[in-house]
């Protein structure tokens, strides 16, 4: 009986496939020291199926000393790199062991870049053999089904464009983020002592530079004041909204002139327009549509989906999400996944009705995937109860699913104009004639209807109210992390698969203080002095041309040692520009970094070293307060102490009687405590002020 080693991902893949190809339904999971895989039993041959949970293996330099530049690196297992990933070396050693009994190799990772990469690197370094000796199995369901044709048809050769565009994007990567990083917090450790770990890379620069552009406009901008008319009237017994035809005004004289000429005037109905408006039904969710619609609808941020979708992916619900599809092909059986998704009582009614249609043809979008369709439902029940996030998502995609198949929604809209004292008010209105798709898409549509009554041209119209609103013209609006996300790829940065992350990072890293990308003094202290030292950074052309011969990879049209030697050719370039202005950039990052600091309020002397001075910090990755010593920048003292996060902190300027710490104020008004900065550990104050905090947290909703 021959021997298959079949690769996949994750756990919960590599129980799907086993469930899928043992000829029983019985596979057999074996655990051995940490680890497992799981035996299955298929047309004579025995199956072992392993899974690489992730990467494996990860890059490491192979030049020593915490410098720059370092351009030479290998493939180690990952916990040679990350200490904390002890859970990948019985992984390593349970493949390796199992692999010198194998008889043949299937891949079974996802069928994308990163999946292919990762499939590729088990083979070569765990299971230590030559990538022509196996075979790739093409998914984008984990159903049975589709398994099992998988299987039985996989492909005798490898994917190597993505396994070569895969690791080449990881070794750029891995050389502009390790080289450019060290090179940043090396020149503020020279130019101050401090060591201070402040990091870009090839995609963050300019993501950083388009966030820090928005936000200057924001600060620099100066509203405009202008007016609006709007005015109430009776036609026909029934009362009308109207608004000054002409839009905003921009001189506050005029608007007074107009609206006292429309006072308690009558008007006549002029001109009436009415026209029939067709919505066709939407496209298919990518990605990038899911992600959106998702922060639309939950406030969920791109990384939250993204992660919320693969595992609904991995228990066999949806398919694959990391795609940039917006197409069903015909292979797919839409009726079939019709048939099983009207199991389930809230479709039921729905599904009944989309069946009894003569033809099944879902609306298609125009963005194509070569490996994976549009992201879909599969039918399936799940085999466990999904929270309550993991529902949304899916209620989402299955409802946008069954909208593909609806007929366009109609609404009729109409305008009327309504003469007054040489003024030209208009009345509009807009109604849903015939919902089409908009039902089956259910909550995730808004219609919003304006009826108005019957009128036609001459009748009489009492002007009875009008109202004058001054407002302001509004600066650009900040990104949130959905509309950074659709940025990135409208500019071509990043990969669908790795936009979310970027998106993060921008926050994680302190260089914006919250969800809408408000940019912190450290991020302008980084941009401005990239922008100045070395501008190249901050380009997304630049960015744009290294994915751009990425890209040329997947089309055959050059290979990884070409790009690679191209990439360090440049990033050598940067570099030794880098170091010739070294001092001048470590200066001006420390000047940025003490601008950031000197932001914080000083409580006192700090109790520890008595030497610097507790200060009310907030931290730029977490947006949380806390007090801490002033000597944490040399690294000298690393005191610090937790503080409540609502409430306005004011020091006092005395000491607590109990443990002899610093007192502050928390709060405003009736609701302001006093306390130590040690309220946790203070014999005399240790659990006031959670009881405080929680009266007033209830006072708070009882005023709401």
């Amino acid at each position: 009986m021959s021997k298959i080693m079949v690769i996949s991902e994750k756990p919960t893949a590599a129980r799907k496939l086993a469930f899928a190809l043992d000829e029983h339904n019985a596979p057999q999971e074996i655990k051995k020291r940490g680890a497992s895989y799981f035996e299955c039993l298929r047309g004579g041959h025995a199956i072992y199926v392993v899974y690489a949970l992730g990467h494996l293996f990860e890059l490491k330099q192979v030049e020593k000393g915490w410098t720059y530049p370092r351009l030479d690196m290998e493939w180690v297992p990952k916990y040679e790199v990350d200490k904390k990933a002890t859970n990948v070396k019985p992984i390593i050693r349970l493949i390796k062991r199992l692999a010198k009994e194998i008889d043949e190799f299937i891949i079974a990772t996802d069928y994308d870049i990163e999946g292919s990469l990762i499939g590729y690197l088990t083979l070569r370094y765990a299971c230590g053999i030559d990538s022509d000796d196996a075979r790739r199995m093409i998914f984008s369901t984990l159903t049975k089904n589709e398994l099992q044709k998988a299987y039985d048809e996989a492909s005798t050769e490898l994917d190597f464009p993505m396994i070569e565009a895969g690791q080449v994007r990881h070794e750029i990567d891995w050389l502009y983020g390790i080289n450019l990083t060290r090179a940043l917090t090396l020149a503020i450790k020279n130019a101050s002592g401090w060591f201070k770990i402040v990091s870009t890379g090839r995609v963050q620069g300019p993501v950083l530079a388009m966030v820090v552009e928005r936000d200057k406009k924001i600060n620099v901008f100066v509203p405009i004041p202008y007016w609006n008319i709007s005015a109430e009237g009776i036609c026909n017994g029934s009362a009308i909204h109207l608004e000054y035809s002409r839009g905003r005004i921009d001189n506050r004289v005029k608007t007074v002139r107009i609206a006292n000429g429309l006072q308690e005037r009558k008007g006549t109905v002029g001109d009436i327009k009415r026209s029939i408006v067709s919505q066709p039904p939407p496209v298919p969710f990518n990605l990038g549509g899911l992600q959106a619609e998702a922060y639309r609808h939950f406030g969920f941020k791109p990384s939250r989906t993204l992660n919320l979708a693969q595992t609904l992916y991995l228990e066999g619900l949806i398919s694959y999400p990391r795609t940039n599809s917006q197409k069903i092909p015909p292979t797919i059986d839409v009726k079939q996944i019709l048939v099983q998704l009207s199991e389930q009582k809230s479709y039921k009614s729905i599904i009944k009705e989309i069946i009894g249609q003569k033809v099944l043809s879902p609306a298609q979008g125009k963005s194509t995937d070569p490996a994976h369709p549009a992201i879909h439902p599969t039918g399936e029940r799940a085999s466990r109860r999904l929270t309550p996030s993991e529902k949304r998502i899916y209620d989402l995609i299955v409802r946008r699913f069954l909208a593909l198949f609806g007929k366009p929604a109609k609404k009729e809209r109409a305008r009327v104009e309504v003469k007054c004292n040489g003024h030209i008010l208009v009345c509009r209105g807009q109604r849903l004639i015939e919902a089409g798709w908009m039902r089956y898409y259910g909550k995730y549509v808004t219609v919003q209807e304006r009826v108005i009554p019957e009128m036609d041209i001459g009748d009489a119209v009492d002007i009875v109210r009008v109202d004058v609103e001054e407002k302001r013209t509004a600066p650009p609006r900040r990104y949130n992390p959905s509309s950074l996300l659709r940025l990135l790829e409208k500019k071509g940065l990043g990969t669908k698969a790795t936009r979310a992350g970027i998106v993060d990072s921008v926050r994680s890293r302190g260089y914006t203080l919250n969800d809408r990308f408000e940019v912190s003094t450290l991020g302008y202290a980084l941009f401005e002095t990239l922008q100045k030292y070395v501008p190249t950074l901050l380009s997304p052309d630049f960015t744009r041309e290294l994915q751009g011969e990425m890209d040329k990879i997947l089309q055959g049209e050059t290979d990884r040692e070409t790009i690679l030697a191209h990439a360090k050719e440049s990033l050598l370039e940067l570099l030794n520009s880098f170091k010739e202005q070294e001092d001048m950039i470590g200066r001006d990052l420390v000047n940025g970094l003490q601008r950031y600091w000197n932001e914080s309020e000083e409580v006192g002397t700090c109790p520890t070293c008595k030497d610097g001075k507790m200060m009310i910090i907030r931290s730029p990755k977490t947006g949380k307060r806390f007090i801490g010593c002033s000597n944490y920048r040399q690294g000298t003292c690393d005191q610090t102490f937790p503080l409540p996060q609502k409430g306005r902190i004011v020091p006092l300027g005395k000491e607590c009687p109990h443990c002899s710490h610093h007192m502050i104020k928390v709060g405003s008004g009736r609701r302001a405590f006093e306390t130590c900065i040690n309220w946790t550990e203070c014999p005399g104050r240790k659990g006031a002020l959670e009881k405080l905090e929680k009266q007033r947290a209830k006072g708070e909703r009882k005023d709401e």
